[in-house]
């Protein structure tokens, strides 16, 4: 098994970084979106309506779902290297929760964490072009912090688990970004 963990705060552009590295890849590695996982689970459980409403359920329902993701990666990661894109720290509408917590961890075992980053103001404009999604937290202190707890999770879940950490800067062209998330997954171990 071999999994990248790649996170980054909402619009930072994470998944976008994410398809484009994946397309460098050989066949051997899948994308997941560990988002996609519990909203799927979400929605077939008559939990939520769409992708925004999963921050404002109850902790324990968060809880559950990310558990079941977290098992459905580790089922998927047994045939497969799998670079899964989350977020590490989760802003919801009880405040901010840990997005790999110490079970669900366990299931993915993460080999290394990619924090996607971009300068806070960065990821402000881009968030005002998007009218898709709704962000919680606003503002370039919020936006700064959120990506401070990134940076504390990763360090924390890679001392955990002994996982390296890695930073790709999605400042610029996301082609950029994507050829050095794909570096380093490819320097890792191979996909079986």
């Amino acid at each position: 098994m071999d999994v990248t963990v790649v996170t980054g705060v909402p619009g930072v552009g994470a998944s976008n970084v994410c398809r484009e590295a994946r397309r460098r890849l050989e066949d051997g590695y899948e994308l997941l979106n560990f988002g996609d996982i519990m909203l799927e689970e979400a929605l077939t459980r008559g939990l939520v309506a769409d992708r925004d409403d999963l921050a404002t359920l109850p902790l324990r329902e968060i809880r559950l779902l990310q558990r079941r993701a977290g098992e459905f990666v580790a089922r998927r990661a047994r045939n497969r290297a799998i670079l899964l894109n989350t977020h590490l720290v989760v802003a919801t509408a009880h405040g901010f929760l840990s997005g790999l917590p110490p079970a669900v961890r366990s299931d993915v075992s993460p080999d290394r964490f990619v924090l996607v980053e971009a300068d806070p103001a960065t990821v402000g404009e881009r968030r005002d072009t998007v009218e898709y999604r709704a962000y919680r937290e606003q503002g370039e202190r919020a936006i700064d912090l959120h990506q401070d707890l990134n940076r504390a999770s990763a360090a924390t879940h890679a001392t955990e688990t002994g996982a390296t950490i890695r930073l790709v800067d999605n400042e610029g062209a996301v082609d950029d970004a994507a050829t050095a998330l794909a570096d380093i997954v490819s320097a890792g171990d191979p996909p079986r």
